[in-house]
């Protein structure tokens, strides 16, 4: 049954960041906004996602009789998983933070995106190359 919730609630959070991102597109909200180039789409989703991320936590994992652990995973893993995968590093972020794990947390804060820049400029540059010749 775990797999089924994923799949359902993977493909329900694809479908509902792809329709955010449509919606925000189509609308003005950001036309005025004044840093230009700055991705508030997937900036909102992201914060979007991190919140329900706090919630879920509090009413699957702490509060967790009115849900199944398959649902939860589905709904963690699954929906937030296809929504956005930020929510997932806010969320450890903040609980490491809570168990008082203060360096540990700071030391994550900062490793992911530094080293997730990197890979990602690593994966651009390799790949034109291996494209390239």
């Amino acid at each position: 049954m775990r797999f089924l919730w994923l799949a359902l609630f993977g493909v329900t959070g694809i479908f509902a960041r792809y329709g955010i991102d449509v919606l925000a597109e189509r609308s003005s909200w950001n036309a005025g906004a004044s840093l230009e180039g700055f991705p508030f789409n997937t900036f909102l989703i992201n914060i979007a996602g991190s919140a329900l991320a706090g919630v879920l936590s509090v009413l699957a994992a702490e509060r967790g009789t009115w849900v199944s652990a398959d649902l939860r995973t589905g709904l963690m893993v699954g929906f937030l998983g296809g929504f956005t995968t930020f929510s997932a590093y806010a969320l450890q972020s903040a609980k490491l933070f809570e168990d008082g794990r203060n360096s540990t947390a700071i030391l994550y804060l900062c490793l992911s995106p530094a080293v997730g820049l990197f890979a990602a400029v690593a994966g651009l540059k390799l790949t034109r190359l291996w494209m390239s010749g």
